[in-house]
């Protein structure tokens, strides 16, 4: 599946709270399976796809469908924007869009998996409940400094299916030169499709400045659904 955007923070009300503690060897397996599972689902060559991608951002909100049986060039159609339906020039415009971004993905670029966001090394058990079972853990984002950051991730107790990852930022981030993040928060959100774990919905909130005047202050939302499973998972 093509490449998900970012964001942080909703908390869940644990009922029973742990004193910080190292995870056990079969706790660690359940966290490494759940991310296994995401990474699974999500990668064309094992599982095949149709779904809606809504993303909201300030001043646009956009519609496009994903249909993983299309030749590659042709996966992406925009549906609408600001809820309208794109005449042919905008569309023109949007399907150049996306060849661009395969190129330039093709020659400088790898895709980022789930699991390559979490040091699994710094994984912590801090608390469960009924229906749920918290990690803290210390990210792992080339482009940021790392030290100034802190994520959750979240298991569903029963299915030991992965609920949420949550990264935000504990200082100030300095992500290129002249500019400072005083706030960054990533949530991935995701939910069981067709017996399948897969992204239900990711947010991204930035606030920071480039050049000490020009603002940076940023919230997208990006929500999947309609989610249709074009071939059954290889074993």
């Amino acid at each position: 599946m093509n490449v998900f955007t970012l964001a942080l923070v909703i908390s869940i009300a644990f009922t029973c709270y742990k004193a910080n503690a190292e995870v056990t060897p079969e706790e660690l397996q359940w966290v490494e399976q759940a991310l296994s599972e995401i990474n699974h689902n999500t990668d064309d060559a094992n599982v095949r796809w149709q779904y809606v991608q809504h993303t909201v951002m300030p001043d646009l909100t956009r519609v496009e469908r994903f249909d993983a049986s299309q030749p590659e060039m042709q996966r992406w159609t925009l549906v609408s924007e600001n809820g309208e339906k794109p005449d042919k020039k905008r569309t023109d415009k949007y399907q150049q869009h996306q060849q661009d971004l395969k190129e330039d993905k093709d020659e400088n670029s790898q895709e980022l998996a789930f699991s390559d966001l979490i040091d699994l090394t710094t994984l912590v058990l801090v608390a469960e409940d009924e229906t749920s079972v918290a990690f803290k853990f210390v990210p792992n984002i080339k482009e940021l400094d790392n030290a100034a950051l802190t994520g959750m991730l979240y298991l569903d107790k029963a299915s030991k299916q992965l609920k949420k990852i949550l990264i935000s930022n504990t200082d100030d981030l300095n992500p290129a030169f002249s500019v400072t993040l005083t706030k960054f928060e990533l949530e991935l959100g995701f939910a069981v499709f067709e017996g399948l774990a897969m992204p239900e919905h990711t947010s991204t909130t930035i606030e920071g400045t480039a050049a000490i005047f020009k603002s940076l202050d940023s919230i997208q939302t990006v929500t999947y659904h309609d989610y249709k499973m074009i071939n059954k998972p290889q074993a």
